[in-house]
């Protein structure tokens, strides 16, 4: 049989059993024949196989980002980009910008603010966006996605007035008895609600972002949500009509009243693995707790910068059991959003509980970030056989917050090494666009563990580059159950690969995050080339 491509002269990093490394690999249609030597590719070239000589790149499979967020990326990218602004004034001028060339009435939105990056070192408030616009309803997402402030309009529109009760789950912030205008976690998210994009917005932001996913040399991604009730149906039909390249699994469930769309999941007979190896339904997803960033995750003890709080949480433990254990019993796997020791204590509570009541020896149910976890919640991870989906490149844009609002906890903050030492299979997520989708930034900072400023975050937990590897490979493929398809580079799987510029294995650790991906192959067919691409 002959192979229609062949990579040759490289470091084939197969992420094996053995993580062996070749020299060479051949394709056959959309699977990958075999791996090995460069003389023995060439035996299997004929007159129709396309040869490319990698000159000793890497050559990886392709990257599972185990954690993102397709809709929220894609859409993002239609708003007003706020990541680095320096103050307030700049926010401003951008948003009046936008205002310019925005009917009135037609909501104007921006994300990606920090207000630990801005010179005044505080949010946003409506008295800030009403100076840009009082006819226009202004949304301003902060970085981590779980905190907005809005205007006077936005206000009025949602009926929110200075006596509006805080919903379960969120705040609304107040001064001296009066609405700022900044929203946390559940009240943000119903206000995200009225803001919501129309479907063509939604699927012009989804085909945005597997294009960003692929010049990133991501293959798959397990999609963990978006805010409306559509958001399943859009993906679906995003991956029907083209739009989205990457193999997805999609946790079944929403930002907004995820336990709504959990229930929906149950009475519909449907069950995790549904589907194929391009639309796969994921786990039943729900919400405990807020953001690391923010911060907002619920603590067991206080935050370090602030000894009156220890976060928010969206449910009890009573309400947490009672929706997920249902799905268990129903033969999902679980998992939901939880980043603060807390949050993970209750769902290692849940997931022991739902084990109890149904043993099985390969659910896999996972805890989604799992951001602060100490040695009795690694040990009973270990003894649940649960799977964390850390997110490291956290640590690379906001760990000198970590530093501020968590001090020595940082050494239990996405615990790599310790899950490696505890034999803990992991994956990573990105978490995009809470922070960037480019999973050698989150390579980068698995190994390094540096803030971007240069501060270390927790140097005890740095893992080697193979293994955070392993985790953005066969850890995702793991993770959604599909280890005997993907994640490595074997023969008889599919032929998902990532050629990045350099070696990767030889890269100096502080210079991980600048190799770039030259080229990414999805089913056996080239999908995206560097030198072919415009520039984003």
């Amino acid at each position: 049989m002959k192979a229609s491509k062949v990579f040759i002269n490289g470091e084939v990093v197969t992420v094996d059993h053995n993580f062996s490394v070749q020299e060479a690999l051949a394709i056959k249609g959309r699977h990958i024949l075999d791996v090995g030597s460069t003389s023995h590719m060439m035996s299997l070239v004929d007159n129709e196989t396309e040869v490319i000589d990698l000159e000793g790149r890497s050559l990886l499979p392709g990257f599972i980002d185990s954690h993102a967020h397709l809709e929220l990326y894609g859409t993002n990218q239609l708003g007003v980009n706020l990541k680095n602004v320096k103050d307030i004034d700049n926010v401003i001028e951008k948003l009046k910008e936008r205002a310019k060339a925005t009917p009135n009435g037609a909501w104007i939105r921006g994300w990606g603010y920090n207000q630990n990056q801005l010179a005044e070192q505080r949010h946003l408030t409506k008295w800030d966006l009403d100076k840009v616009s009082t006819s226009h309803p202004i949304i301003v997402v902060r970085t981590c996605g779980h905190i907005s402030c809005v205007n006077s309009k936005a206000l009025e529109i949602a009926g929110l007035t200075n006596t509006s009760k805080d919903p379960s789950g969120g705040s609304y912030l107040r001064k001296g008895g009066e609405l700022t205008g900044l929203l946390l976690e559940a009240a943000h998210m119903e206000m995200f609600q009225l803001a919501d994009y129309s479907e063509d917005d939604v699927m012009l932001g989804l085909q945005t972002a597997s294009d960003h996913f692929l010049q990133k040399g991501i293959t798959s991604a397990h999609d963990a949500g978006g805010y409306g009730s559509k958001h399943i149906s859009y993906l679906q039909k995003a991956v029907q009509e083209g739009k989205i390249q990457q193999r997805l699994y999609v946790m079944f469930g929403s930002l907004y009243d995820s336990p709504a769309v959990v229930e929906a999941g149950l009475k519909s007979g449907i069950t995790t693995g549904l589907g194929n190896e391009y639309f796969r339904i994921g786990p039943a997803k729900v919400f405990i707790d807020g953001s690391s960033s923010g911060p907002t995750c619920k603590t067991r003890k206080p935050y370090t910068s602030n000894p009156e709080d220890s976060g928010i949480l969206y449910m009890n433990q009573e309400e947490l059991d009672s929706h997920l254990l249902p799905s268990h019993k129903a033969g999902w796997q679980i998992t939901s959003h939880a980043m603060g020791d807390e949050a993970v204590d209750m769902l290692l509570h849940t997931i022991e509980r739902a084990l109890d009541q149904k043993p099985a020896s390969q659910h896999r149910h996972r805890l989604e970030h799992a951001g602060i976890t100490p040695p009795d919640l690694l040990q009973r991870i270990q003894t649940t056989q649960a799977l964390p989906i850390p997110n490291p490149a956290f640590l690379y844009e906001f760990g000198d917050g970590y530093l501020r609002d968590y001090g020595e906890r940082v050494h239990h903050f996405f615990p790599l090494k310790s899950y490696s030492e505890l034999g803990i299979p992991f994956a990573i997520g990105s978490d995009s666009p809470i922070t960037t989708v480019d999973p050698l930034v989150g390579i980068h900072a698995a190994v390094n563990r540096k803030s971007k400023q240069g501060n270390t975050i927790g140097a005890d937990q740095m893992i080697t580059v193979e293994e955070a590897i392993r985790a953005y490979t066969w850890g995702g493929a793991y993770a959604s159950f599909e280890e005997e398809i993907k994640g490595s580079l074997e023969a008889g799987k599919l032929a998902d690969l990532t050629l990045l510029d350099q070696s990767i294995l030889s890269c100096a650790p502080e210079n991980l995050k600048d190799i770039q991906v030259e080229m990414t192959v999805l089913d056996g067919n080239i999908v995206y080339e560097k030198q072919k691409e415009d520039v984003h």
